[in-house]
């Protein structure tokens, strides 16, 4: 045995591993695995505590899933293993995968297609088992996102910026969303895959990957607006972005629309397009998902409008508990001083939100910016009237730009080192909430 040969034999797994998919990609995804094991260990535990201690929620959740569609096998132990990732909306995603739209429940149209989509492909080798195919849809988009986002900050950066930002992506929490089955984990995979190749002049990727996004998630089809954001003042491919000392103004000025690149751009509504006419087909009613927001009494009211909505649902319960006025009472079941206490918690969220992303406005590209305000923007314009700022944190999760933002911010300073541990309980505290079926934050 020669030199070379025996090199190749004792080489480690490690090795060979790093060679078939590169150390950047590799140590990307160590990272991801790692921040991600954590804090669903987190979530897991805090969820199977909640039902130990307090049993499952019987009636509760009979109302908020009627077709037990979290509770598959009926065994205790099997469902309360999933009741972690299993809730809420769930049920909706669930519903849909099993048997998709119809006039008869117009209310399924509110949720997009693409995610029970892949449910019912991923299913179909598992002997048609829905949750652990929705389930692994989530998971594997979570650490595809994770992995994704830490190559583009350590590419940068540097690897320990981009350990800190998955860490945060990863404890926040309304992450607790990213192993559920929900949409947030493929979403963020979509936009952030769509706007990543937009800054490497990959238009057609770009396009498509803003068009499945816009089948997945109502918001889906504003990445129109950070698209045409970049295209026009972004810095070009091979630069470095998320560098504190670059000024998007100052970078190459505003590019003129003389090229046929941007109209990629117009793949994106494509995805609300497409889902419209299929709902046509299915329903009747090709505008279901806007007519179907109205079982959740959301209403436009334009950012401001919904700024104002939530600030008041919080300064007017306080002059409704001192006696001062009246409001409209509350739904039956929710006690004045619970509803206050959530009204304040997802006021203060929207504020830090505001806050973190002006901070970071500087430090990320123009077009994460312009996606983040978004972000915020959105689901502000068309608040609940029975709960204004209703799942703001879960919205504020599925655009990633806010989260980068607050990992830049922890990095400074070694922040992390009080920050991981504070998230980390807050995202417990979170999963409790959810498995409880006490509140879907």
């Amino acid at each position: 045995m020669d030199d070379r040969t025996a090199r190749t034999v004792a080489r480690p797994a490690t090795g060979v591993l790093e060679e078939a998919i590169g150390a950047d990609l590799l140590l990307a995804l160590r990272e991801a695995v790692r921040a991600f094991a954590l804090s669903r260990a987190v979530v897991w535990a805090a969820g199977l505590l909640t039902i130990a201690l307090f049993g499952w929620a019987g009636s509760r959740g009979a109302r908020l899933d009627p077709m037990w569609e979290c509770r598959p096998t009926a065994i205790g132990g099997l469902d309360a293993l999933i009741a972690p990732g299993c809730r809420w909306d769930s049920s909706w995603y669930l519903t849909i995968a099993q048997g998709g739209y119809t006039p008869t429940d117009p209310s399924r149209s509110a949720f997009f297609p693409l995610y029970p989509l892949l449910m019912s492909v991923v299913s179909a080798p598992l002997g048609g088992a829905l949750v652990p195919a929705g389930l692994l849809i989530s998971w594997t988009c979570a650490i595809g996102f994770l992995t994704a986002l830490h190559r583009i900050v350590a590419k940068a950066r540097d690897v320990a910026t981009a350990r800190t930002v998955v860490r945060v992506a990863a404890y926040v929490p309304p992450a607790i969303f990213l192993s559920a089955i929900y949409t947030e984990a493929l979403f963020l995979v979509l936009s952030l895959g769509s706007l990543w190749a937009a800054r490497q002049n990959r238009w057609v990727v770009a396009g498509a990957l803003g068009a499945a996004a816009a089948s997945c998630r109502s918001i889906g089809i504003l990445l129109v607006l950070p698209l045409m954001v970049e295209y026009l003042w972004g810095r070009r491919a091979g630069a470095t972005p998320l560098r504190a000392d670059v000024r998007w103004w100052r970078v190459g000025g505003r590019r003129s629309l003389r090229g046929r690149e941007w109209l990629w751009i117009g793949l994106v509504p494509a995805g609300l397009l497409a889902y419209a006419a299929y709902l046509g087909i299915q329903t009747g009613d090709p505008l279901g998902a806007i007519r179907a927001q109205g079982d959740w009494a959301r209403t436009f009211l334009t950012p401001i409008g919904g700024l104002g909505a939530g600030v008041w649902a919080v300064v007017g319960r306080i002059g409704d508990l001192a006696g001062a006025w009246r409001m409209d009472p509350l739904a039956p079941g929710q006690l004045p001083g619970l509803a206050l206490a959530r009204d304040t918690v997802l006021l203060a969220v929207v504020v830090a939100a505001g806050a973190v992303l002006w901070w970071g406005r500087r430090r990320m590209p123009v077009s994460w910016v312009a996606w983040g305000a978004i972000s915020l923007a959105y689901p502000l314009s068309v608040p609940s009237m029975q709960q204004p700022l209703m799942s703001l944190p879960r919205f504020i999760m599925a655009c990633f730009p806010i989260v980068v933002a607050l990992g830049l911010w922890a990095h400074k300073g070694q922040r992390m080192r009080w920050l991981a541990p504070l998230l980390l309980v807050l995202q417990a505290g979170w999963s409790i909430l959810f498995v409880s079926w006490t509140w879907a934050p």
